[in-house]
């Protein structure tokens, strides 16, 4: 849903929160009670892991979050920061309840979103079983490339080296490292926070062989 086309600002006098970069939307394990949507800007989903804070996912403008609220007697599963200025509508559980039996697309949009959170998830459950490190990149870069364009062999990807290592589940300067070597190996290149793969099949190719080099390896 394009919220500009829907009154985002009307909707911004009564529901709209302004944050500032590196400022808590929610604390990790606090009871749920509001369901947020971005106006603009991006927003740092965050877990701790045994003292240890983990990147999520990074929002940004359209996504939804806390929607453990529509739940009853719900805990924040991560806390919520803001990646620099963001503007965003927080919703109590009843005023949400009734966006949607409004406007019934939010509803659309929010399973949208849910499904693509869960695909992630699997994406980087598959990660996990990975050992080599470029192996997990170029893994996550060939399941990016299916979501967006299925089939496609010359795929674009608007993303940053922070958001990618959300998603693949390493630290940032490894992902800047694994992608200046596919960069240098002519396999993408990078404009602005774009990632132009040339070849996903080569990319796949290139998966394979970074397996079976780590099977012999075993051996």
């Amino acid at each position: 849903m394009d919220m500009e086309d829907k009154g985002a600002e009307k909707l911004f006098e009564k529901f709209g929160r302004s944050y500032t970069g590196g400022e808590l939307v929610f604390q990790e394990e606090e009871p749920c009670s509001t369901v947020f949507m971005i106006l603009e800007g991006r927003v740092r989903l965050i877990k701790r892991v045994r003292h240890i804070e983990r990147d999520i996912v990074v929002l940004k403008k359209g996504d939804m979050f806390g929607e453990h609220a529509l739940l009853d007697n719900q805990l924040q599963p991560a806390s919520a920061v803001s990646l620099g200025g963001c503007r965003v509508l927080a919703f109590e559980v009843e005023d949400f309840r009734a966006l949607l039996r409004q406007q019934p697309e939010v509803g659309l949009k929010l399973i949208g979103q849910l499904v693509r959170r869960l695909q992630s998830a699997e994406d980087r459950i598959e990660n996990m079983m990975l050992v080599d490190a470029q192996s997990k990149i170029v893994n996550t870069l060939i399941r990016l490339a299916q979501h967006q364009d299925p089939g496609g062999q010359s795929v674009t990807l608007a993303i940053t080296p922070l958001e990618l290592s959300t998603k693949i589940g390493l630290d940032v300067d490894s992902v800047k490292r694994g992608i200046l070597q596919l960069k240098d190996h002519r396999y993408l290149d990078i404009v602005a926070e774009n990632l132009q793969l040339h070849d996903v099949e080569a990319l796949r190719k290139l998966y394979n062989l970074i397996g079976m080099s780590e099977e012999l390896k075993k051996k």
